[in-house]
């Protein structure tokens, strides 16, 4: 078992950043409140998978289910921050339907609900686009300097960059090595959550003056 499995980069990120979110943020703000249950859904996941691999068990159930969560928490995020509830609430619905029915139908023998990920992208980022030109059709051009909008950008890129790669995964092109030991996949989501967890961190950084 490479070591790398069990402490690597991603793992860091994760610790560093939840533990800079509890020391900076307000469980009062309702927006805090989401990024904290969203970082501790990954740091759960993170730290239940590494067990797992660690004793080579399975990481199927506890991983499709952190997805599922992550995506869903993202989503009631950005309903915070829109006029339109109801689409969100519509998304929402959709994506819980369909996240149901391919763990338990369509692919129940896979390790990774890829096409669950993949969704669950597509949503958000449509709904992040709708928003962002409703806003610029308003001519709001605070909304776009916004620290909500610097938050709600961070699983943008995350998704994009996450979905590309997972994308092609059934084709085997992630497993390109690019050197040493180290896979394209491997260095596509190392690159891809470091800036996902550093906008997180620039945003809990400009928030930790609200709660003084």
């Amino acid at each position: 078992m490479n070591i790398l499995d069990i402490i690597n980069p991603i793992k860091a990120c994760v610790l560093i950043t939840l533990l800079f979110a509890l020391c900076n943020l307000c469980w009062k703000i309702k927006m805090h409140r989401y990024l904290l249950y969203i970082l501790f859904v990954v740091f759960i996941t993170e730290l239940v998978n590494s067990i797992l691999v660690y004793n080579n068990r399975s990481i199927r159930i506890p991983f499709n289910i952190s997805i599922v969560f992550h995506d869903v928490l993202w989503i009631l995020a950005f309903r915070e921050n829109i006029n339109s509830k109801k689409m969100a609430n519509i998304v929402l619905c959709l994506f819980a339907l369909f996240s149901t029915i391919n763990f338990i139908i369509v692919e129940i023998t896979n390790a990774n609900n890829y096409y669950t990920f993949i969704f669950g992208a597509l949503l958000y980022v449509i709904l992040f686009i709708y928003e962002s030109y409703r806003q610029l059709q308003e001519e709001n051009l605070m909304y776009f300097l916004s620290n909500n909008y610097l938050l709600l950008f961070a699983p943008v890129y995350f998704f994009f960059g996450m979905g590309l790669i997972l994308g092609f995964k059934p084709l085997q092109v992630t497993g390109i090595v690019l050197f040493g030991q180290v896979t394209l996949y491997v260095f596509v989501v190392n690159i891809v959550c470091i800036a996902y967890y550093s906008l997180i961190n620039i945003y809990i950084y400009r928030e930790k003056y609200n709660c003084k």
